[in-house]
């Protein structure tokens, strides 16, 4: 069985197959006061505020290309290294949940197959996927590096931001907890529209290269059966799309633009290893649900489950044999609760 995402029911106004808010609506719905100050700024426009109905917000354009807009392209890390933005921050996005009368900012990561690291350059991961994190991220700090790029600031932004994506022993916020944790928020499925159309972007010529943690779990397939569960779903949508949407070497792309659903869910599984919208909002929730004091409890040899989950991962890999993982199972009570609130996707 293959569950579809068509149109997307979030949003006002469509671009690139993701619908954006327009600022003027944005503003009469109740922008997050600082997505409203980088769009003073200049620093956003209307393209870039991505909304849904039930109050979340986030701004598609990353973190490094805000700071670039503003002339800062180096900060120091807490060595006092001196490191590019563009290859630390280019991946994490701000996004914004309901907080009483105010809005709680976090990050999310959308990163392409990247190879910084294999080309000897300074910079984070060059593994795809797509990470949320629970973690709070202060404004302010940004704030005051984007008024006053001194050093000093610029080393507390980079501290600010790695203290949300990377440092352990962090502590989630009670407002991205509430609102992922609900099987009916609408923001997991407005983030893998906007990730599928990211990774798309990037596909030359018709066709984009498959990642290199997919290729691996293919090339595995015929040494165990464990690592058949992408590689047999995307034969199933070749034979759905009556075409080779993924042939586990390249995905087939016939307009950039649009998006067949065939080619979104090619796109979304081998970069995340959900092979439908819905699993990729049930592990969101999943990983939600183990923020509670409970699980800060170290266990023997797993350690604490709330480490693991204060960052919701979807990425392709062997996750799926470290421990469970319901969310991959379309048919299972996680999913069919994503379902059940999200029939029209």
């Amino acid at each position: 069985m293959i569950i579809y995402c068509n149109r997307p029911k979030w949003c006002l106004r469509k671009k690139n197959g993701v619908r954006a808010m327009s600022i003027l609506d944005a503003v009469c719905c109740g922008m997050p006061s600082f997505f409203q100050y980088l769009s003073d700024k200049k620093l956003i426009n209307s393209d870039h505020v991505l909304v849904t109905k039930d109050g979340f917000y986030m701004i598609n354009k990353s973190i490094s290309s805000i700071l670039i807009s503003k002339g800062i392209e180096t900060f120091p890390d807490r060595e006092d290294r001196i490191l590019e933005c563009r290859n630390f921050f280019d991946d994490w996005f701000l996004f914004a949940v309901p907080n009483h009368e105010d809005h709680a900012y976090g990050l999310l990561k959308m990163r392409e197959q990247e190879h910084d690291l294999e080309q000897g350059m300074k910079a984070d991961g060059d593994t795809p996927g797509v990470t949320i994190s629970f973690i709070s991220f202060s404004v302010d700090i940004l704030k005051s590096c984007l008024e006053n790029p001194s050093a000093e600031n610029r080393k507390e932004m980079g501290m600010e931001i790695n203290r949300v994506v990377a440092y352990p022993k962090q502590s989630h916020h009670p407002a991205l907890k509430t609102y992922f944790i609900r099987p009916q928020a609408e923001a997991p499925y407005l983030v893998a529209e906007t990730y599928v159309y990211h990774i798309a972007s990037f596909s030359t010529a018709g066709s984009l290269n498959v990642p290199k943690a997919y290729k691996e779990i293919y090339l595995k397939r015929s040494a165990s059966a464990k690592y058949s569960r992408v590689p047999n779903f995307l034969e199933e949508n070749n034979r759905e799309a009556n075409r080779a949407v993924c042939d586990h070497d390249k995905i087939y792309i016939q307009n950039v633009q649009q998006l067949s659903r065939y080619e979104k869910l090619a796109i979304l599984s081998t970069h995340t290893g959900n092979v439908s919208y819905h699993s990729f909002a049930a592990e969101i929730r999943y990983h939600a649900m183990f923020l509670t004091k409970l699980m800060k409890i170290r266990m023997p040899l797993a350690g604490s489950p709330y480490a693991s989950a204060v960052r919701a991962d979807m990425s392709i890999g062997d996750k799926e044999f470290q421990g469970p993982t319901p969310y991959y199972n379309l048919y299972g009570k996680h999913v069919r609760e994503q379902v059940k609130h999200h029939s029209d996707v």
